[in-house]
C-alpha cells in the first residue's frame, strides 16, 4: 500500500452539543403527604394526576398505593383515594403516592416541512374540543384579545402557521415573566398584569390562537427533580400538535421555541379548567391539574401541612455512535438504539480550514454499521449526530450531539504480513523484532498524533506512554505495514 493512498480516521473522544439528551428514561415516584397537626379526621379524598402516553412520553408499570384511577370527559387520567379509615392522628402522616417508569421525549421541528397548510376540520373532536372558551380562563371574547389577535392576523395575511408563530412573538417581547407558583390566573388578570409564570404566558399564547378558530392547549408537566413546567401546544391539520415554549424564549431571547420542547417534563395532564369527580357523586371544578387537591371532613377542627413530593432515578440515557473500524478512506460507525427514535441524519462537517460543505446521511433504524467514504487525510472532522422521530406526520428531531476526530495517514486495525518484523505489545511496552533489514517505526496514538518514531534493524523494546497505538513500519524498500496494539 503506497502512503499516498492512506486516509485514515482514528478515534477522538465525543463530546455533546447540547445538554438535551435524545430521550433519557426515568423510575418515579409521585406523591401526596398529608401530616395531620392536630386534626380529628373523619374522612379524606386526594386527588392526584396519573400521567400517560403520548407525544412527549412513553409510560409504563404505573403502581398505585391505594385508591382508583379514573379519567374524565377532558380526557386526563387522576388518581382518587377516599379514606376513612386508618386516618392520620395527631403528628402522623398519610400518603398517597403512584410509581411509574416514563421514557421523555425533546422535539425539535423544522417549519420548512410544512410546505401545505390545510384548513381545519370543525367537524372533528380535536377542533370542538381546543377552540372553545374556558370560563374566564380561556375567553377569546375579552376585548385585549380580540384586539391583539385581529392585528397579528392581519400581519399573517391568515396563513396559520405565520400566525402562530406571530403570537408568539408577541407574547415573549410584550409580557414579562411574574407572579411564579401562584395558580393559572383569569386571562383578564394576566394581562392586567403584564404577564404570569409560564403556565399564565402559556395561557396568553392558546387565548389567541382559540381566537382565531386554531385549537391549541396548555401542556402541564413535573420535572424528574420536582419542579414544574408548562408550555403551549397547537395543532396543524393533517399534521399534528406542535409545542410553543413562550417562557423559553422569555429567558433567552436569541433562541428559538417555536416547535420546541426540551423534553425534560412529565406531562401529567393537558388542557385547564375541567371536572373532577373527587367523591362519589361529587364533582368539582380545577384550574390546573399538576401536583394534587385534596378535601378533608373533621369532628375537631386543626392544622393540616399537605406536601407534594417526587423522587426520581435515571435509569436509561441514549448512547452515541461509536468508531469500531478504520481503514483505507472510510471509517465505520456502530450506530446505538435510541429508544422512540424512527431514523438518525448524521452530518459529516470538515472543521478545520475552509470546508467544503456538509454531507448528509440518512440512516435507518435498524443500521447496526454504518460507513463514511471519501474522507481527506490529515484532516479534522465533526459528526452532527440527530436522532430523528416521526409523530404523527411531524418529524421532529430528538437533540443534536457532535463528537470529532481526526484523519491520518497511519492505517489501523491492518495487521502487518511482513515476515521481516515482528510486533507484540505488552503494559507500556512495544517489543520490536527485526528479522532482517532496517525498518522506520513511527508510533502513533489512536487520535492521531505521532508518539515517537524511531529506526530499528534488530529486536528493540519500546516504552509508550499510551494504551491502544498504530504502529507503522517502513521498510528500505518503501513498503509499509501497520498494526494496532494495546499496550494495556
Amino acid at each position: 500500500m503506497e502512503t499516498s493512498s492512506i486516509k485514515i480516521l482514528a478515534l477522538a473522544l465525543s463530546m455533546y452539543a447540547s445538554a438535551v439528551s435524545a430521550q433519557e428514561s426515568f423510575n418515579v415516584r409521585n406523591s401526596f403527604v398529608m401530616e395531620n397537626l392536630g386534626c380529628g379526621l373523619s374522612k379524606v379524598c386526594v386527588v392526584v394526576p396519573v400521567p400517560q402516553n403520548n407525544i412527549y412520553q412513553d409510560i409504563e408499570d404505573v403502581k398505585i398505593s391505594s385508591g382508583e384511577i379514573l379519567e374524565n370527559t377532558s380526557g386526563n387520567k387522576y388518581l382518587r383515594d377516599i379514606n376513612v379509615n386508618n386516618l392520620p392522628s395527631k403528628g402522623e402522616t398519610y400518603e398517597l403516592s403512584e410509581d411509574f417508569n416514563v421514557t421523555l421525549y425533546p422535539m425539535y421541528i423544522d417549519m420548512s416541512q410544512f410546505t401545505t397548510i390545510y384548513p381545519y376540520d370543525k367537524n372533528s373532536e380535536i377542533y370542538r374540543k381546543y377552540v372553545i372558551d374556558r370560563g374566564e380562563f380561556i375567553d377569546t371574547r375579552n376585548t385585549r384579545i380580540t384586539e391583539i389577535s385581529d392585528r397579528l392576523w392581519t400581519e399573517s395575511d391568515g396563513n396559520i402557521l405565520s400566525y402562530a408563530k406571530l403570537c408568539y412573538e408577541y407574547v415573549a417581547d410584550n409580557f414579562k415573566y411574574l407572579n411564579p407558583y401562584t395558580g393559572i390566573h383569569p386571562i383578564d388578570k394576566i394581562l392586567t398584569d403584564g404577564g404570569g409564570d409560564c403556565g399564565n404566558l402559556a395561557s396568553i399564547y392558546v387565548n389567541l390562537l382559540r381566537a382565531k378558530g386554531i385549537p391549541a392547549k396548555h401542556i402541564v408537566t413535573v420535572r424528574p427533580d420536582g419542579s414544574y413546567h408548562v408550555w403551549a401546544d397547537f395543532y396543524l391539520e393533517k399534521y399534528g400538535w406542535i409545542p410553543v415554549d413562550v417562557n423559553m424564549k422569555l429567558d433567552n431571547p436569541e433562541g428559538n421555541y417555536f416547535g420546541y420542547c426540551l423534553g425534560d417534563g412529565i406531562v401529567m395532564s393537558e388542557d385547564i379548567f375541567y371536572e373532577i369527580e373527587y367523591d362519589e357523586g361529587e364533582f368539582c371544578d380545577v384550574v390546573l391539574l399538576q401536583n394534587y387537591y385534596y378535601w378533608y371532613w373533621a369532628d375537631k377542627f386543626g392544622m393540616i401541612a399537605a406536601e407534594h413530593k417526587v423522587s426520581s432515578r435515571m435509569t436509561g440515557k441514549p448512547e452515541l455512535p461509536v468508531v469500531v473500524e478504520t481503514g483505507g478512506n472510510s471509517v465505520k460507525l456502530k450506530m446505538p438504539e435510541i429508544q422512540g427514535a424512527t431514523s438518525y441524519r448524521i452530518e459529516l462537517i470538515e472543521s478545520s480550514g475552509f470546508p467544503d460543505g456538509t454531507d448528509v446521511y440518512e440512516v435507518g433504524k435498524n443500521t447496526e454499521i454504518f460507513t463514511l467514504n471519501d474522507l481527506k487525510s490529515l484532516t479534522d472532522y465533526t459528526i452532527l449526530f440527530k436522532p430523528i422521530r416521526v409523530v404523527g406526520n411531524i418529524e421532529t428531531t430528538m437533540g443534536e450531539y457532535s463528537f470529532g476526530f481526526r484523519t491520518t495517514d497511519v492505517p489501523s486495525g491492518l495487521e502487518t504480513t511482513d515476515s521481516g518484523i515482528s510486533l507484540v505489545s505488552s503494559r507500556g511496552n512495544v517489543l520490536v523484532s527485526i528479522s532482517q533489514g532496517t525498518y522506520d517505526l513511527e508510533i502513533y496514538s489512536m487520535s492521531g498524533s505521532m508518539v515517537k518514531k524511531i529506526s530499528v534493524n534488530s529486536t528493540v523494546n519500546i516504552q509508550v506512554p499510551e494504551q491502544v497505538l498504530v504502529v507503522k513500519a517502513k521498510s528500505i524498500e518503501g513498503k509499509i505495514y501497520t498494526k494496532k496494539l494495546n499496550c494495556m
